[in-house]
């Protein structure tokens, strides 16, 4: 349409699952807005995300490890004994600005379990070959 202006609302999702996906942790939904107009009468802990605003819409370094701590660590704790498996997590993520280099000594000692490696730079492409596609659009 000649006078079509296109939407430019962003919103930041992040999710995380297991190898053999049957343990989906809850993702973390970045949104400009606290309080959008849209969600006026839905409660935003009934949609099934960790909801946090940030002007910007990204994920910082304090968002990314309040996720960690608030839905990553108790979600996977509670898989691994519901599974009778042994606590032991690796977690691995690529070298992006919100992922804190010092996570590990920032969880709690009840997250002691987990541990955190970080791929080389420019690996992600190589590695995660759906995310050649998202880059290309």
């Amino acid at each position: 349409m000649p006078d079509h202006k296109s939407m430019k609302d962003r919103l930041t999702l992040l999710f995380s699952v297991n190898a053999s996906v049957d343990c989906m942790v809850k993702p973390l939904l970045v949104y400009h807005s606290e309080n959008p107009r849209a969600f006026k009468n839905i409660r935003k802990n009934r949609l099934g995300v960790l909801w946090r605003s940030n002007h910007k819409v990204w994920v910082t370094r304090s968002l990314f490890s309040v996720w960690v701590t608030e839905v990553f660590g108790p979600t996977v704790k509670d898989y691994l004994r519901e599974k009778e498996l042994p606590l032991k997590v690796l977690l691995v993520m690529d070298i992006a600005p919100a992922h804190p280099p010092n996570l590990m000594e920032e969880l709690p000692d009840e997250f002691s379990f987990i541990k955190v490696h970080f791929f080389p730079p420019n690996m992600t492409l190589l590695l995660q070959p759906t995310d050649q596609q998202v880059i290309a659009n």
